[in-house]
């Protein structure tokens, strides 16, 4: 059982860097954004317009957010998959015991 709880642990630590660099990658975004409306460079008479040029000006930190996002649901993946196997080799475990 004391591989599943160290594989428990680095998935753990893989989660939260990809919630971070998730968020990091968010805040750029915001920022960017933020920015390009301000200085004029999206300036469009609608909400879709505005949002259009958005995705194109900032075509580079919207792929970063989405590839942060990819990279979390698969770190959920593997943290999960790590829970499931401490669960099996805890019940493996009890099992073995009670038998003796």
């Amino acid at each position: 059982m004391e591989k599943e709880l160290e594989d428990l642990e680095k998935a753990l630590a893989e989660h939260a860097s990809a919630q971070i660099q998730y968020e990091r990658a968010r805040e750029a975004l915001e920022f960017a954004r933020a920015t390009a409306l301000l200085s004029g460079v999206i300036a469009g008479r609608n909400a879709e317009e505005r949002e259009a040029q958005a995705r194109t000006t900032l075509a580079g930190q919207y792929e970063a957010v989405r590839a942060a996002q990819e990279a979390l649901v698969w770190a959920r993946v593997r943290l999960e998959l790590a829970r499931e196997r401490l669960s099996v080799a805890k019940i493996t475990q009890e099992t073995k015991h009670q038998g003796a």
